[in-house]
């Protein structure tokens, strides 16, 4: 493949994804304007973020199992189509049921693009490149976070919460446009990806099936904070939009940070994702210790969310990036990101139905204390992979 073209199938893949989020992320600005105006409730709120989790999570078992069968254009491009038509339908007839069912449609559309954008870029780049590059890819992740943000609170004062969708559906409409045009049009197949009995020992590999809990836990707490930090420093602090925005930024911003620091650690740590995750998942629990405690100053408290998010989106990259291009040589990379995503996205899932039924009789220390439960779990499941010095199988470790 010439550079350009790489070059090209690479950035619609990046801006692909980044464009999910933008019309993902809208959701945390506008849920405490919706809540204000009195269009949703806080359960409401819970309920649109955990049916878009687990519609996106039940998704994945699909899609990432079609994910190997069909070109990347066709998939990106549905993906974006109904991602597109979810947001500006919620923008258009703004009530709680259409609202609700309109959010799942969403998070089913969103299951459609990552395993086939992984798999397209690791047929794109040699083994040497592959994890870098996949690195890169990952960091779209925060920038449509950062930009996602940025729209609906800069739009909502402005235009009004509507917009707050609408925009994020349009510019989800031209990517699916550029995604048709530049992405393959067949997918590249592994000499090997044919071999069902490889693919089988693949998915049954006890590495994997014990990492679906660590990879539920993350799920809870990584899209918990992205859910609930806005409507967390307007309760706690009683601060207006504006402000709460300000403090919000963090989040994605040093999300984003931690995806560009990727890779270096990764090398810091011998290549090893589940070092890398142990060690983020750590940062993460002594983190969330201020938010426990009362008096904690909002600049505090958004550090201390902005560092959870970061160390959070390196387990999330170690998962969903790292980890399944393994699984090249077997010709199931799509069907892997499906598990682990089903997992990471179920238990965001249940967390935001749990949580938004507690936080309208409760306060935010209960759910702060259950995360650090939560990774403390985690990390001792991973810590339990790492040293029982399970074998891969050949064929994972030609394709890594």
């Amino acid at each position: 493949m010439k550079d350009s073209a790489r070059r090209f199938r690479f950035a619609a893949a990046y801006v692909s994804y980044a464009a999910v989020y933008i019309a993902r992320m809208n959701l945390t600005i506008a849920a405490p304007a919706l809540i204000e105006e009195g269009i949703l409730t806080a359960w409401q709120i819970g309920l649109m973020g955990g049916v878009f989790f687990l519609l996106y999570s039940l998704g994945q078992l699909l899609n990432g199992w079609l994910g190997d069968i069909f070109s990347a254009r066709r998939m990106v491009t549905a993906g974006l189509l109904l991602t597109a038509a979810s947001n500006v339908g919620i923008g258009l007839f703004l009530q709680a049921d259409n609202a609700i069912c309109l959010w799942a449609l969403n998070g089913f559309a969103q299951s459609m693009l990552w395993g086939p954008l992984l798999r397209t870029v690791g047929c794109m780049y040699p083994s040497g490149k592959k994890s870098f590059a996949a690195s890169v890819l990952g960091s779209s992740i925060g920038v449509g976070s950062v930009l996602g943000i940025a729209l609906a609170a800069g739009t909502i004062p402005a235009l009004g919460v509507r917009y707050a969708f609408l925009l994020p559906g349009g510019f989800a409409f031209l990517s699916a446009g550029m995604s048709f045009l530049l992405l393959p049009a067949e997918p590249r197949r592994h000499k090997r990806a044919q071999a069902s009995e490889d693919s089988l020992h693949a998915l049954l590999n006890p590495q994997l099936l014990i990492l679906l809990i660590p990879a539920l836990c993350h799920g809870i707490l990584k899209d918990g904070i992205n859910l609930w930090a806005a409507t967390f420093f307007i309760d706690t602090y009683k601060i207006d939009l504006a402000s709460m925005s300000f403090y919000v930024f963090a989040v994605p911003l040093l999300s984003l940070a931690g995806r560009l620091v990727y890779m270096p650690l990764y090398q810091l740590f011998r290549r090893q994702e589940h070092i890398v995750s142990i060690v983020s998942l750590g940062i993460c629990a002594v983190c969330l210790i201020p938010l426990c405690l009362p008096g904690t100053p909002a600049g505090a408290a958004a550090l201390c969310l902005g560092m959870n998010a970061a160390a959070l989106s390196l387990v999330n990259a170690s998962f969903l990036t790292i980890y399944p291009m393994k699984y090249q040589g077997a010709g199931c990379v799509s069907r892997v990101v499906g598990l682990l995503d089903f997992a990471t996205y179920a238990g965001a899932g249940i967390g935001s139905l749990v949580y938004g039924k507690h936080l309208e009789e409760n306060g935010y220390a209960g759910m702060f204390f259950s995360w650090m439960l939560l990774a403390a779990a985690a990390i001792l499941l991973l810590g339990f992979i790492q040293r029982s010095g399970m074998k891969q199988f050949r064929f994972l470790r030609k394709g890594a």
